[in-house]
Order: structure tokens, then sequence, then C-alpha cells
């Protein structure tokens, strides 16, 4: 388990995702693609769909970018997708946006401007941008604080004993 509660996993060619530490703990014979957390290892297996189905052209595990020679800095992404009609994108699964990745991102623009990247999160079954996930978090966070003011509103209201048209009437 890594600092961030991501267990690594485990994808074997016939499907099975083996959690890292089982495989240790029991010291299973198994040969597979190495992840490090569940999500990756799930958006692995949709990859593999995507492909099956035709509806991108291949992919590749853990790319790594050069982003600075001296002193060298690299960027391993996720996966590097090639769709349908040619182009690369890089797709990166977060269960946590660290500083350090926020750093890489902004080198990985500079050098890379033409290349795509999508930074995904799995919420309630599905991957999302990560984006989108900050903006629902930030809306949910406002309306629970303005529900939280009105509520508090309301309580001082009570205390002082005062209705809506007794403090409308103070106000003016």
């Amino acid at each position: 388990m890594s600092k961030y509660n991501a267990k690594k996993v485990i994808f074997t060619e016939d499907g099975t995702l083996f959690e890292e530490w089982i495989v240790k703990r029991y010291k299973l014979d198994v040969i597979g693609t190495r992840f490090d957390s569940k999500a990756e290892g799930e958006y692995y297996q949709e990859l593999l769909q995507q492909r099956k189905y035709g509806e991108i052209k291949d992919f590749t595990c853990h790319p790594k970018f050069i982003l600075q020679e001296k002193p060298k800095v690299t960027y391993t992404a996720d996966f590097l997708v090639t769709d349908l009609d040619g182009t690369q994108r890089v797709v990166d699964i977060k269960g946590v946006e660290t500083s350090t990745f926020r750093v890489k991102l902004k080198l990985f623009q500079a050098k890379y401007p033409t290349l795509r990247i999508d930074i995904l999160i799995k919420k309630r079954g599905e991957f999302i941008p990560i984006k989108q996930f900050k903006k629902e978090k930030a809306d949910r966070k406002r309306a629970i604080n303005k529900l939280l003011k009105q509520a508090e509103g309301e309580r001082k209201n009570v205390r002082t004993g005062r209705n809506a048209s007794q403090i409308h009437r103070v106000k003016k």
C-alpha cells in the first residue's frame, strides 16, 4: 500500500486483478502487468475492451517522458493511447493530485504542447476528468455552506425572538 492508501495490483492475461500484497504474502507465481492502484488496473481493463471493440487503435502502459535533461526529470504516465485517427493522448489515473505531479504536469505541457493529457479519477464506478470532479466538489461545498448560513441565520432569529417581518423593519 502506498502513502495514499492505493493498493498495488497485478493484472494477469486472463483478466484477473491480484493485489500485490496477497501475491507476496502467499508467494504466488503470478505473471502480469503491475499497476500502482486498483483504479489504474481497472482502467487498463477498460482500454483492453476499447481496443477489442475498435474504439481505439492501441495503447501503451507506463510510457516515460523526459521533461528536463539536467538535472534529469522524467515523468512516467499511466497510459499512452493512440486513437483511431492516429492522434495520441496521455492518460493518468489519479486518486490524489500531489504538488509534485502539478509541477511535472506544467513541465510536460511546456515540452509536449501538442500531446493531450487526460487526468482521470474514479468516482462512483466510472472514470471522470479531475476538473469535472473538482467542480462538482466545489459546487457541493458551496451548497452546503449556503445551507449552513441559512440555518445559522434562522437560529439567530429564534434566539432574538424576531420573525421575518420584524427583521425587515429593523434593517430599514
